[in-house]
């Protein structure tokens, strides 16, 4: 019997045939006369073809839109089912897609076809051990083993499908010989903590996760089951120290707040896995979880937690760890059903409605976004993350003023020492700075570093910021330095040095950094700029007019287009000119006030009496500040000195007395 579409794959499904139908002219203008069939009539009795379905799944596929690739698939595979590449194509897009037990049946022909089909044989694995049948599940796992992670993968699942049958020094065994790369030894360990445990073999269990734990004891799970091991075994303050030691070192999650609670309580807690079946779902959790944080491990990583979802399908973390693969590929509107799988009752319901708003926004539903994050909210007023996660989406939405309220109440209900408390300091600075209140954003730059001092953002934004207003040139060019060691590959920190070396006018040094700049991360409008002015400075001047041409052409802040359009035209030489006599404009995305209480510091670092300055007619900030100190760029420092009679730096008149604070800028 044919199979027949889900609904949403129709118009998928269709696409072919409608090629031939839009030639008609009465057909597109949608007209019919009595006795004529309307084009709805003839999609719907039309019967898709083989070509047809095929083509529009690769379309599909292209289009990320894998529900509709795989309902597509199938119906191809129905017309031709003895066809060995359909039949694998659909079998990889239904594990993908969570569909196993559909899946299932494709992996029996796949086998029949190969044997050594490692997937079909892993996926046959899997549902024997979801139904107890572990003699079957051992002899799927033992054929689909070859390279590193399909060894481990059948090796762990294997020893699992042994402890399932009551033989536990099989499985230990099994476990103790496997041979592969370093990391092996924290699986391995793991995997025989919880066999041992499984099987009541407490000692040879605390032996074991001791083990693992002291490998990797900043991972959740292994902490996790470790404190629940030496709690269960009486060792409480052990279990305590190691949940501490995580909530210190760590995002604070949860899970082991929750488990925390229970220890404190002086209650036994439950042990991390109950079965057989329970423990191979922990096993694809943890490969899973790990291929996730790989670069092009993605799409293995959604099949491993797919068939540990089958497994366990009330563990919530294997969901959550769906959603944020799903969410990490910008497949924003797929990973909101997933994270609301989440059950209302569970301790990660917060967490899940928190990574819901972040993709509901990033899928342009910000007004969803700040309704779920105001509930949360609602519920808890001093609940730090949903208040930072709807200040980022303030932020990102550039509604800054509003975003750097939201992070202070934030950062007032802080009510302990954490090393992650920079982020939300960080940010506020963001949103301050980019709201034009440099003094505030430079406070929070300041403390965000005064707890996190190695921190590449923070060393990064703070030097580059500095640099840009001409302050801290010496100080801010070893921040940048540091954070360029820290993260060599960050084409926009390498950036930030190649800029302050052309702040400094030591364009050859800045042409090798900024070039260097490009090659790591070549699309970005303000780093091809700033190659050109350093080409232009170093007489490159052909292809100073290429950066620019090509960072015009990568949608450039509106004010950045304008100067680029500018350089394009009259050359860098004579946009400076201009700007130099030209009256002050404060360019909404650099604001251009000075640090807090400079006048102050440099008086107390020799600077001259205050003297006054009358403003004439064709004077500007810039045009005073070049003459006063030889330095166009310290036309902030008047900004500063003269906030009461400058409420708009913008607009200078003239008769004003200004006052002019005196500074040895040779220092």
């Amino acid at each position: 019997m044919r199979r027949t579409l889900a609904p949403y794959a129709r118009p998928l499904r269709t696409a072919a045939i409608c090629l031939a139908l839009l030639a008609s002219t009465s057909l597109l203008a949608g007209a019919t006369t009595p006795g004529e069939t309307s084009i709805n009539e003839l999609l719907d009795d039309a019967m898709p073809t083989l070509s047809g379905s095929y083509l529009a799944a690769l379309s599909a596929v292209n289009a990320q839109d894998y529900d509709s690739a795989t309902a597509l698939f199938e119906e191809a595979l129905s017309q031709d089912p003895e066809n060995p590449i359909l039949i694998e194509r659909t079998f990889t897009l239904l594990l993908a897609n969570g569909h196993i037990d559909r899946a299932i049946p494709l992996a029996e022909q796949l086998v029949e076809l190969n044997p050594d089909m490692r997937m079909g044989q892993l996926v046959l694995g899997v549902k024997a051990l979801k139904t107890k049948n572990f003699v079957d599940a051992s002899k799927h796992l033992g054929k689909s083993d070859r390279g590193p992670l399909a060894n481990i993968s059948s090796g762990l699942l294997s020893a699992w499908a042994a402890q399932g049958q009551g033989q536990t020094d099989a499985a230990l065994k099994i476990v103790e010989t496997m041979q592969g790369p370093e990391w092996y030894s924290v699986f391995k360990n793991f995997n025989a903590a919880l066999i041992n445990e499984n099987a009541g073999r407490t000692d040879a269990a605390l032996k074991a996760i001791t083990a693992a734990y002291e490998a990797e004891g900043g991972s959740l799970r292994i902490t996790e089951a470790y404190a629940r091991m030496m709690a269960r075994a009486g060792k409480i303050d052990e279990a305590k120290q190691a949940l501490d030691r995580f909530t210190q070192n760590s995002v604070g999650h949860p899970l082991v707040a929750a488990l925390q609670k229970e220890v404190n309580a002086g209650k036994k807690p439950a042990p991390l896995v109950r079965n057989a079946q329970e423990g191979a779902g922990e096993v694809l959790y943890g490969l899973g979880s790990a291929l996730g944080g790989e670069n092009g491990g993605a799409d293995l990583a959604t099949i491993y937690l797919r068939l540990a979802n089958y497994l366990q399908p009330t563990n919530d973390l294997v969901i959550m760890a769906l959603g944020d693969l799903t969410q990490n590929a910008q497949r924003f509107e797929r990973s909101i059903p997933i994270f609301d799988k989440v059950p209302k009752a569970s301790p990660l319901r917060r967490n899940a409605d928190l990574q819901v708003a972040l993709s509901l926004d990033a899928a342009g539903k910000s007004d969803e976004a700040v309704k779920r994050l105001k509930r949360l909210i609602a519920s808890n007023p001093r609940d730090i993350d949903a208040l930072t996660t709807l200040a980022t989406i303030a932020r990102t939405g550039k509604r800054y003023a509003e975003s750097a309220k939201l992070y202070t109440k934030a950062i007032d209900a802080i009510t302990e020492d954490n090393p992650r408390n920079w982020l939300i300091y960080y940010f506020r600075g963001i949103a301050y700075e980019r709201a034009q209140q440099w003094s505030k954003a430079e406070v929070d730059f300041l403390k965000a570093l005064e707890i996190a001092p190695d921190e590449p953002q923070v060393l990064n934004y703070l030097g580059y910021s500095w640099i840009d207003r001409g302050l801290n040139l010496e100080r801010a060019t070893d921040m940048i330095k540091k954070a360029v060691e820290l993260r060599s590959n960050d084409g926009y920190i390498v950036d930030s040095l190649g800029w302050a070396y052309y702040k400094q006018e030591k364009y050859e040094e800045a042409v090798g950094h900024l070039e260097r700049a490009i090659s790591l991360k070549a699309d970005d409008a303000t780093i091809n700029d700033h190659l050109g002015d350093a080409y232009w400075k170093v007489g490159r001047k052909l292809e100073a007019t290429f950066q620019w041409a090509h960072a015009r052409d990568l949608n450039p802040e509106p004010a950045d287009k304008e100067r680029i359009l500018a350089k394009l035209a009259k050359g860098l030489d004579k946009v400076e000119a201009e700007e130099k006599s030209a009256p002050v404009k404060v360019d909404s995305t650099q604001p251009n006030e000075t640090k807090p209480g400079s006048a102050a510091k440099a008086a107390e670092s020799g600077a001259k009496d205050v003297s006054h300055f009358t403003i004439t007619t064709g004077d500007s900030l810039w045009k005073i500040a070049l003459e006063i100190y030889g330095d166009g760029e310290l036309y902030s420092r008047l900004i500063e000195a003269n906030r009461d009679k400058l409420p708009n730096p913008n607009v200078i008149v003239p008769g004003l007395v200004i006052d002019i604070p005196q500074f040895d800028t040779a220092q």
